[in-house]
């Protein structure tokens, strides 16, 4: 990305304090994060410079990239691969009366995430990895055979990498005290492979929303659909939607404007 593009996407996003910021970061080396508000939020949020924090802000706070016009109010929300938590901070905005259990891996990303979080008393935040075992998991970087690059789409795996926890979703619902999940989102870079050929838990779902990663691990979307048979299925962008057929008919499955 050249120069000129990258101050044409901060200021798409931040506007001219988005070009200050970069244009001081390329000089200073500072600062190294600048907070942003946007109109469906209450609370700024705090967005590292240089990373992919300015993008996920923008396709899920500005362009809506989750937003999914469900047939019943969701009690409890599920973000797993929560990033920096701005999914969670819209469905918090979207559904208040939610409880929302955010699980992030990766642990600059969760640090970053806590802070944005702070404020909504009804976000748990959770440092582990969703996986097909209990026990711990390597994050790193993708291999870059895989066509990703770059420190955004952090993976997890069995090997080398950074320690963390890994837990599966029985083991979540039951630490976190919930019983259903209205609303699972799902964003772990081709771990859900492993997260639902595993899943004897699908029951207890409503409503699924996934980014499947299929270029970095094949066998991702069969994984799903084996387990989603009968609901419910409508896609926008990257985005797959699943929701149960007692509560929605395909043909009003659609997303929110």
């Amino acid at each position: 990305m050249s120069l000129l593009d990258r101050i044409a996407g901060y200021y798409d996003i931040l506007g001219i304090r988005g070009i200050f910021a970069i244009s001081v970061y390329r000089l200073t080396g500072h600062p190294r994060e600048i907070t942003a508000r946007a109109d469906c939020v209450t609370n700024p949020v705090h967005l590292r410079i240089r990373t992919s924090d300015l993008s996920v802000y923008r396709d899920i706070l500005l362009r809506g990239e989750y937003a999914l016009d469900l047939p019943f109010t969701p009690a409890a929300i599920v973000d797993a691969g929560a990033n920096i938590g701005m999914a969670s901070i819209y469905y918090t905005h979207r559904y208040p009366e939610a409880r929302i259990i955010a699980v992030e891996a990766e642990h600059s990303n969760f640090e970053v995430m806590c802070r944005n979080v702070a404020p909504y008393h009804n976000i748990l935040p959770i440092h582990a990895a969703l996986w097909s075992r209990d026990g711990f998991i390597q994050v790193s970087e993708p291999d870059p055979a895989s066509g990703a690059s770059g420190k955004w789409a952090f993976v997890t795996h069995e090997g080398r990498g950074v320690r963390v926890r890994a837990m599966t979703m029985r083991t979540l619902m039951i630490e976190a005290n919930i019983q259903h999940i209205d609303l699972l989102k799902v964003d772990i870079e081709g771990a859900e492979k492993e997260v639902f050929e595993r899943c004897d838990w699908m029951e207890k779902v409503r409503a699924l929303v996934i980014e499947l990663h299929e270029r970095l691990k094949p066998g991702c979307a069969a994984a799903v659909d084996s387990v989603t048979s009968g609901f419910a299925k409508s896609g926008r962008g990257e985005m797959t939607f699943y929701v149960r057929p007692e509560f929605v008919e395909l043909s009003t499955l659609k997303s929110v404007s």
